[in-house]
């Protein structure tokens, strides 16, 4: 009772299986016992599943055709730790699996002693293995072999046997492999009602291809052998329901302990509906397995050794599905590249950078992740070697101090690929947006899309960072100034504000290196957006005005402020202002311009300029086509220069 209750065997779908293992090996033994191991085709073993109204698995009935409960081998399985089986694995414990999943066991066997066939029938129990037990004294050949009844479960452990018998014929195929390639093999079924499944017709014909590797381990295990049985089959045919794949160390023709494969791999299902299976066996696993065959007693480090060499042979089987993962990799991240340049330094070659990725790892996102890594421990990786250098001294210093500076170049250069990508890109969207067309109104995007694409709305410095804006996009020098305001009220932006409720589209104010800036004649830019197209304009309703307006209102005020009421700057007379309006010219505008001008063309451009004496201020109009064609011009040279044109 005691070494029952002390089986480790958790109620799950995995364990629920081992006591239907233990039969059946203990079925193939007799049928080996019986014909020998060369005559194992004359083998038949049957596993009928036991299911109740409802459709549900209560157990299994395991049938053979093996020499039979005979004298030595009734004494044997009474015998607890019997070493019958010692020779070819077995521990003499394993029958104990039983009892664990269920109150008792019924058996009836058919054996031939001397020349007579005789029967015997008994009940498994914890307190007598042999409780109930019956002779008979006559019968036929075909009588010769065991049935045991492993039904019903216990509910605990019933409820976690697999519903589908396709689910159990799999586990059963997979607990089982190493037969499975031998010429000769038993005949097992599994049957389900009406339903037959044959285990090693199924293996056979399914079997998509195989391999062999043998490896040795020389440091731990001097010259002893192991195999590495490599199979390519349906998904079906994996030991877990949910198709994956495995790697299973055996000892005497069973499986022990299973490892998943799928992170290794990359892959769940191997080109969609295959699964890999592998077995390693050597006498070095048959020795070191436990009595319930479910773990070895090798260290962490030896099992570690076995199963990463036995990862080498599966690669080296999968290598065609391996490439093609590889492929996939290497098209990520040389287009990771391309998008984000500043892995240019740590993946200077994609393939070859692809091809020291983790298989699982094909997501854009984890690719990522992983240059950023790289990347940044490179850098480390750098500069702690010239630390080092320095600290001890070392001769190596130049040379250490000149590959730490190398480094920061070639990072230097690919961050500045990056901030110029991001300009192009940023540069095509603003050009998307110049094309919408609003399908209910027939109009042009309106100004607020492209306001939010050069500087987010309702923004301050306060709550962007510098990446954040896209002031460059009107004028190169805007990128670099210290304090601006997107599509905030007057009254936050200066004191005593005239006209409160006014709302530039954008003011910026450069405050040099210190917070606030004394030097009045630093100029102060405003930049108004009007919708792509536009054209209602009047004396009275025009961006020139407005811009004015602003102008009035801040230099009325005497100094620009934060929203909090904290000065930025003074603001007097003579404080020159810049005032980019971004409107097509069309031709209520034109009039517009003609009246308060004069305004000059630039040439070869549809950008208007004029000072303004009376406000001192430089008024520039350019169409929303003009900024673009400007800013694809200043940046040009750089697109070029990175291939991106």
């Amino acid at each position: 009772m005691g070494r029952v209750n002390n089986i480790s065997l958790a109620p799950n779908a995995k364990n629920t299986l081992f006591p239907l293992f233990e039969a059946v090996m203990n079925s193939i033994h007799a049928i080996e016992e019986r014909f020998g191991k060369d005559n194992i085709l004359q083998g038949r073993i049957r596993i009928n599943l036991v299911r109740n109204e409802r459709n549900d698995c209560l157990g299994f009935i395991v049938e053979d055709n093996g020499v039979g409960f005979n004298k030595g081998n009734l004494e044997s399985f009474i015998k607890m730790d019997s070493q019958k089986k010692a020779v070819i694995g077995g521990k003499g414990v394993g029958r104990l699996l039983w009892l664990k999943v269920m109150e008792s066991v019924h058996i009836r066997s058919g054996f031939k002693d001397d020349e007579n066939i005789n029967k015997v029938e008994f009940d498994f129990c914890i307190n007598d293995p042999i409780q109930n037990i019956k002779y008979h004294n006559s019968g036929r050949d075909s009588d010769i072999g065991t049935t045991v009844l492993l039904s019903p479960y216990r509910d605990v452990y019933a409820r976690s046997i697999p519903r589908k018998s396709t689910t159990i014929a799999s586990r059963v195929l997979a607990h089982f492999i190493s037969y499975f390639v031998n010429i000769s093999q038993p005949k097992i079924e599994i049957i389900d009602g009406d339903q037959s499944i044959d285990l090693f017709d199924q293996f056979t014909s399914s079997t998509e291809r195989d391999k062999d590797f043998s490896y040795t381990i020389p440091d731990m295990f001097g010259d002893e052998k192991f195999v590495c049985h490599c199979y390519l089959l349906p998904k079906a045919i994996s030991d877990d329901e949910k198709s994956t794949n495995a790697l299973y160390l055996g000892a005497n023709g069973r499986a022990v302990k299973r490892y998943e494969m799928d992170a290794v791999l990359g892959m769940k299902a191997i080109n969609g509906k295959f699964a890999f299976l592998g077995y390693v066996e050597s006498e070095v696993l048959n020795k070191s397995a436990n009595e319930t065959r479910t773990d070895f007693s090798l260290s962490d480090d030896e099992i570690d050794e076995i199963v990463n060499l036995a990862k080498i042979n599966v690669k080296e089987f999968l290598k065609p599905e391996i490439d093609e993962i590889r492929e996939k990799q290497e098209v990520v991240v040389a287009n990771l590249r391309v998008e984000h340049p500043r892995f240019l330094s740590v993946a200077r070659d994609p393939k070859k950078f692809s091809q020291q990725l983790h298989l699982s790892m094909q997501k854009e996102e984890d690719i990522f992740v992983e240059l950023s890594r790289r990347s940044l421990r490179q850098y480390k990786k750098l500069k702690n070697g010239f630390l080092k250098s320095v600290q001890k001294k070392l001769p190596d210093i130049t040379s250490k101090a000149q590959e730490y500076v190398a480094g920061l170049q070639s990072e230097s250069v690919s961050s500045l690929a990056e901030y110029v990508m991001k300009r192009k890109l940023i540069i095509d969207v603003f050009e998307q947006s110049l094309k919408y067309i609003n399908q209910d109104e027939g109009k042009s995007e309106y100004e607020n899309v492209v306001h939010d694409i050069v500087c987010p709305l309702k923004s301050t410095s306060d709550n962007l960072e510098y990446e954040d804006h896209n002031l460059w996009i009107i004028d190169d020098r805007l990128a670099f100034f210290s304090y601006f305001n997107s599509d905030k009220e007057m009254k936050s932006q200066v004191h005593n504000a005239k006209d409160p409720l006014l709302r530039p589209d954008i003011s910026v104010f450069d405050l040099g290196l210190g917070f606030q800036n004394t030097d009045l004649s630093q100029p102060i830019t405003i930049i108004e957006f009007k919708r792509p197209k536009r054209d209602d304009y009047s004396l009275e309703k025009n961006p020139i005005t407005q811009v004015r307006k602003y102008v009035e209102n801040m230099r009325n005020s005497g100094a620009a402020t934060k929203f909090d009421g904290e000065v930025l700057r003074q603001i007097d007379n003579t404080t020159p202002f810049v005032c980019h309006i971004i409107a097509d010219v069309t031709p209520t505008l034109r009039s517009v311009m003609k009246d308060l001008g004069p305004f000059h063309q630039k040439v070869g451009s549809g950008t208007w300029y004029r000072w303004d004496n009376s406000y001192n201020i430089f008024i520039e109009i350019s169409s929303f086509k003009d900024v673009l064609d400007s800013a694809k011009l200043r940046n040009k040279a750089f697109f070029e220069k990175i291939g991106l044109m």
